[in-house]
């Protein structure tokens, strides 16, 4: 998100001055950033947007989403969601966790009558956002607070959000409470942090293997849990969704594949996986005290050097879409 852009630093953004709200009053936030909610962290020679979240908003973290954003293009056949949406677009989108906004400004370049909400609790200084565009609104918010849209949402997206949350289950509830009925959620992880990258020689000593095991138990020390547990379908069911469809799709990481589209995607995923090592684990692991700056970063590079030589490596991507029923 870039700071330039925030609509009203903070207020709820509803076109529909006539009919703005399900009890038909104007929806504005009961809390506006301060100028300190803006002033970015700089810690160990990169820059985060406040005291606890895990990940940099600095500029080779605003790069590296940007070049995730266009390997989701790649894989997706050039569409921007698996959820059963109208040909004409949703009505009205909320994009959660929007980082330097790329999703939310294609989405709203491809339906011009859509109305977008794309929020974060980071400020970006540059990327997609600066585009202006009517019907797409940044705001700075954070997903874990009381959620004051007084307008339902037909599309509710979600995406590499792994470890930003203490309570998925509280965040799929205020979602579930927000969409309009019959309206649709997806969430989309592709965590390496989780254990996602398959080796096609599996090596239990692996240093990739030590870098989850310590990521998972710093996220579990720190309250953030990594994991895919917020993905599973008795999560989303126990809380009222419906027609949950589970997708796991298998991605190349690296040149490997002989298909030149496949090659593609995988160059762009691995480049990805790489420069998001250190962006996952810097603060996360010296957070809990039991790692140093150049041990993190040691592992990193070990990390990277397996990565980099394993032919066959893939990750694994689940795609999670559920529906509000109509009735609800």
């Amino acid at each position: 998100m870039v700071k330039s852009e925030l609509d009203t630093r903070g207020e709820q953004v509803d076109s529909d001055d006539d009919n703005n709200g399900v009890d038909g009053t104007e929806s504005i936030r009961t809390s506006t950033p301060s100028d300190s909610t803006l002033q970015p962290i700089y810690e160990n020679g990169r820059r985060y947007c406040n005291e606890i979240y895990f990940m940099p908003n600095d500029e080779p973290e605003q790069t590296r989403l940007s070049i995730v954003h266009q390997a989701f293009l790649i894989l997706l056949d050039g569409e921007l969601t698996k959820a059963p949406l109208p040909p004409e677009g949703p009505g009205r989108v909320l994009d959660v966790g929007t980082g330097p906004g790329d999703w939310a400004v294609e989405m709203g370049q491809r339906y011009p009558n859509t109305e977008i909400i794309a929020t974060d609790i980071s400020v970006f200084d540059g990327g997609p956002a600066i585009i202006s565009l009517p019907n797409v609104h940044f705001q700075l918010d954070d997903a874990e607070d009381e959620w004051t849209y007084h307008k339902p949402f037909n599309y509710i997206h979600f995406r590499g959000m792994s470890g930003a949350f203490r309570d998925w289950r509280g965040v799929y509830e205020q979602a579930f409470k927000h969409l309009q009925p019959g309206g649709y959620i997806e969430i989309v992880e592709s965590d390496p942090a989780a254990d996602n990258l398959r080796f096609a020689v599996p090596n239990p000593d692996s240093y990739y293997n030590i870098f989850v095991s310590a990521m998972r138990n710093a996220a579990d020390s720190l309250g953030y849990p990594r994991g895919r547990e917020h993905l599973e379908r008795s999560l989303l069911t126990s809380i009222g969704f419906v027609d949950v469809n589970v997708q796991d799709v298998i991605v190349p990481v690296g040149v490997w594949p002989r298909d030149f589209r496949q090659s593609t995607l995988g160059k762009m995923v691995l480049i990805a996986c790489l420069e998001g090592l250190e962006a996952r684990s810097l603060r996360s692991l010296t957070a809990t005290g039991k790692w140093k700056v150049d041990e993190v970063r040691d592992l990193c590079e070990k990390v990277k050097q397996e990565l980099m030589t394993s032919e066959g490596l893939t990750i694994s991507v689940r795609f999670v879409t559920a529906r509000k029923p109509e009735n609800s």
